[in-house]
């Protein structure tokens, strides 16, 4: 399954890196190497993750980067196609940002 990523996405994943690294740079790569692992586990198990339905009414799905279950991944399951649209910390208001 086709996996899409925004700029957004690519952009979130920087930035907790950055923030996850600051001490320790062998984190960060740690969750890239985790991040990619958990969209090849959501490209092969769409459904995996939690339906939700953002307050504007959009429907997406919710999922945690494994080994760091903090971190959230927010995704839309298309046919064919998975959109992620945000990868945030859990202790941020995840639903504004969808």
């Amino acid at each position: 399954m086709k996996i899409f990523r925004s700029s957004q996405t690519y952009e979130d994943i920087v930035e907790i890196a950055a923030w996850l690294g600051a001490e320790d740079e062998a984190i960060a790569s740690r969750f890239f190497d985790h991040y990619e692992s958990t969209l090849a586990a959501i490209a092969e198990t769409p459904k995996i993750g939690a339906p939700r339905r953002s307050l504007s009414g959009k429907n997406y799905r919710l999922w945690f980067v494994n080994g760091f279950e903090k971190v959230l991944i927010l995704y839309e399951d298309h046919p064919g196609e998975i959109r992620i649209l945000r990868v945030i910390h859990s202790a941020r208001d995840y639903e504004r940002f969808v």
